[in-house]
């Protein structure tokens, strides 16, 4: 069975990582091991939430995305596509307006706002609520680890993952279509997508249920900001003549974080955030004992967007500024009611293309292609689980038993993993302390067990 490639943004550095399994012990999907000393990804497991990278203690796990400077000679109009979050990172005193004009220094033509696209997916939202055909509940499909998440871990619920490109694609899209009337050739003009979180850079790269991403280069958002904050802070200046009239609607701005997004979805509609909070969520669903909802908004980071790993700021701080400037919008807004956003001129032309295609499974997690010997193999997992201790202590390498079970399974491990098992072998004369000992190498590096020095730190302990 040939084994899908999978792309992700979260990368271990083994050069750095230590192999001290916290990164192991709150992997959402059991997507990490210890392999000789050091933390290994699972790629047909991983859904790049990153909750990995906030607990890391060495800063081994890192988000690799594409640099800034990417594609700077082939592209002559260069465009940032940046989120609503990004804007929040920076104090009140500095306006929408000034933060874009940074970003203008820097080399970008235009700055182009994600949530404009919001207008069309809020739109869109109403048309697919009013098919009683559709299956419910309809799953958001805007948190892209929440999309991997449900492909990983509970696959019969990948028919409910509403089939709609997300607003970053949305906004693309119309980029291009709004250029392709210029005197620039297509393969010249570049969007640049500040993201928020290491799942999104992976949604631009390889997009599920579509066959390529609109957008070209893909950025932290903490390089821009940490950029653009200088810009500010040697500009010196907190006046702000030229104040631009904005051409979407103020609750658009909010889309990103957790809440906003189930309010236009008709009928019985929930928001759940954090990543705990929805596999325990889901879990209910896909048993069954929750039914009547048509809609749900699910986010793996706390407070949305706003959380990401690569937010710079603090969340809480992000969240409190979106709603001040989605507040003084407002008041600007109710001298000129109408909104006149220019992205809602070709909603029919991005009617024809916002579909995904049906999300599916993860292929990589099937034991065999062969049903029949897929199920042999399950039967076997469960066998050799009922011998293991059921302590899910860790030290085997693996997050569980269950776990090492199905790393035996799959033949990345031995039942001697188990430093319980070992002892029992060890009794039985089935294993010697020396291989027991070579075993424990094997998973934790040859060194972890000859670290200890005196109080000096000058010599081993004998």
């Amino acid at each position: 069975m040939t084994t899908p490639q999978y792309i992700h943004a979260i990368q271990i550095d083994t050069e750095i990582c230590i192999g001290c399994s916290h990164c192991m012990r709150v992997c959402s999907t059991q997507a990490i091991r210890i392999v000789d000393g050091h933390a290994s990804i699972s790629p047909e497991r991983c859904v790049d939430c990153g909750e990995c990278y906030r607990v890391c203690p060495m800063e081994a796990i890192y988000v690799k995305d594409d640099r800034l400077a990417k594609g700077s000679k082939d592209y002559i109009y260069k465009i940032a596509l940046v989120p609503a979050v990004f804007f929040g990172q920076f104090p009140v005193k500095y306006s929408v307006t000034q933060i874009s004009d940074a970003i203008r220094e820097l080399g970008f033509n235009e700055v182009f706002e994600v949530e404009q696209a919001v207008d069309f997916i809020k739109s869109e939202y109403k048309r697919i609520a009013k098919d009683k055909d559709i299956v419910r509940p309809v799953i958001s499909s805007f948190c892209p680890s929440v999309v991997r998440l449900i492909q990983v871990m509970f696959p019969s619920l990948t028919e409910n993952i509403l089939q709609l490109k997300p607003p970053h694609d949305i906004a693309a899209i119309y980029l291009r279509e709004i250029n392709s009337t210029t005197n620039i050739r297509p393969e010249e003009i570049g969007i640049y997508y500040f993201t928020p979180c290491a799942a999104k850079i992976v949604a631009a790269k390889a997009p599920e249920g579509e066959d390529e991403s609109p957008i070209d280069v893909v950025v932290s958002m903490r390089e821009l900001y940490n950029k653009v904050y200088k810009l500010l802070i040697e500009n010196k200046s907190d006046k702000d003549d030229l104040k631009r009239r904005s051409s979407m609607t103020s609750d658009s701005i909010k889309w990103s974080l957790s809440g906003t997004e189930r309010e236009y979805f008709r009928g019985r509609s929930l928001a759940i955030d954090g990543v705990e909070n929805v596999i325990q969520f889901l879990e209910i669903l896909e048993s069954g004992r929750i039914s009547d909802i048509d809609f749900l908004e699910l986010r793996v980071c706390d407070q949305g967007c706003a959380g990401g790993i690569v937010c710079p700021g603090n969340r809480f701080l992000a969240v409190e500024r979106i709603g001040e400037r989605q507040k003084r919008l407002q008041e600007r807004l109710k001298e000129n009611k109408k909104v006149l956003n220019p992205l809602m001129e070709y909603a029919k032309e991005l009617q024809k293309v916002s579909k995904v295609k049906e999300i599916t499974p993860r292929k990589g997690l099937l034991l065999d292609e062969n049903v029949e010997i897929a199920l042999q193999k399950m039967a076997k997992i469960k066998t050799l689980n009922s011998y293991l201790p059921g302590f899910d202590c860790g030290a085997c390498g693996a997050p569980t038993c269950k776990n090492l079970a199905e790393d035996i399974v799959k033949g990345n491990a031995s039942m001697s993993y188990c430093i319980f098992v070992q002892r029992i072998m060890e009794k039985n004369y089935k294993l010697s302390p020396e291989q027991a000992f070579l075993t424990i190498e094997k998973i934790w590096g040859k060194n972890r067990l000859n670290k200890y020095k005196d109080n000096y730190g000058e010599k081993e302990v004998e």
